[in-house]
């Protein structure tokens, strides 16, 4: 098994294969007969070559949580493991990292590879509701003031947010009430109507409804504390903290 650190740099592709939901993988005119609704994921483009240089069966992808498919994965990357069913040939790590780089074209960048044991699956899944910082760019329908800014910060720092599963995943998660934390929160004006928030939070926490509030399914968000509707119009992972055994 090899531990991988990933970068998805242009927050394009999904982090694993995203089959149509039509034809279930199958292919059909939906996803003009791909069986996917994406061309292709980070999943693929570091599963690929390392498969076609180990000369094995087939890959599973395990990763620890993940982010929606617009969102950059920056700073250190976010940890996966990636399993080589029967492998024929030996893996020159230096040699897989560069082939694995230049072949993402720029949408991914992989580094650290290292070799791992399998219990080293279990202790990365455990890390799925570490602590994660994220950069969003908001944007509200009315013009925002320093003091609202400051209301922000004050209200979301060191504050537990109830969430209600959002309306856009509902169709593959279930119904649930769920709590995560923030540890802290900076914010600064970009324009009279937009702002850039940094938030330090429990894993798990939904950014995007966050900012919006979800129609009130999640308590508090920016929108309600402000009573000014806001969007999240990019949103980047800076860091991913992971407590785990290497």
């Amino acid at each position: 098994m090899l531990l991988v650190d990933t970068r998805n740099l242009l927050g394009l592709s999904p982090q694993s294969k995203w089959f149509c939901s039509k034809c279930r993988g199958k292919g059909c005119n939906k996803c003009d007969g791909t069986g996917k609704l994406y061309a292709e994921s980070v999943e693929e483009l570091v599963s690929e070559p390392l498969l076609r240089i180990a000369n094995g069966e087939k890959t599973s992808f395990h990763a620890s949580g993940r982010e929606d498919i617009d969102a950059r994965m920056l700073g250190n990357g976010r940890p996966f493991v990636i399993e080589v069913s029967k492998p024929k040939k030996f893996i020159n790590l230096d040699f897989l990292l560069k082939i694995i780089n230049e072949n993402a074209g720029k949408k991914v960048e992989v580094k650290n590879l290292q070799f791992v044991d399998k219990n080293f699956v279990r202790h990365l899944k455990k890390g799925e509701s570490a602590q994660k910082e994220y950069r969003a760019l908001i944007e509200f329908e009315n013009e925002i003031s320093e003091n609202s800014l400051i209301i922000l910060k004050d209200k979301l720092t060191e504050t537990s947010i109830k969430q209600q599963t959002p309306v856009r995943v509902l169709h593959r998660r279930a119904d649930l009430m769920r709590e995560r934390y923030i540890y802290s929160v900076k914010v600064k004006r970009v324009s009279p109507r937009t702002a850039e928030i940094e938030i330090l939070c429990q894993g798990g926490l939904y950014i995007k409804e966050l900012v919006s509030g979800d129609g009130g399914r999640t308590i508090p968000s920016v929108s309600s504390l402000l009573d000014n509707q806001a969007k999240t119009l990019e949103l980047d992972v800076l860091n991913v903290i992971l407590n785990i055994k290497k």
